[in-house]
């Protein structure tokens, strides 16, 4: 039965997928040996570290989004006012033009 929990447990929490280069595996399995835990938890653990909740606009504790992160992302929009000058498939087309003309 402690199978099922620990399967369940992980389902219910978001993967994520990178590609590192094999001696960052080596040497991040190293790293997670050398403290004694999987390499999952280590990961988690840099990265919670890298990335602490106040730098981020995260939900709030029940995942709900807050008021404030609305007031906060149309105070953002405001700045912002026109996203771009023109139609973002005309912007990505000159770019792939460009890109053909240099090569």
């Amino acid at each position: 039965m402690a199978t099922k929990k620990a399967t369940k447990r992980a389902a219910s929490r978001p993967r994520l997928t990178i590609d590192i280069s094999p001696s960052l595996k080596r040497r991040i399995k190293v790293a997670a040996a050398t403290e004694d835990m999987p390499v999952s938890a280590y990961i988690a653990r840099v990265l919670e570290q890298a990335v602490p909740v106040t730098d981020t606009i995260a939900k709030g504790a029940d995942g709900a989004i807050t008021p404030e992160m609305i007031r906060r992302a149309d105070a953002l929009r405001a700045e912002q006012k026109a996203p771009f000058p023109k139609d973002s498939a005309d912007l990505i087309r000159e770019a792939r033009e460009q890109r053909n003309a240099q090569l």
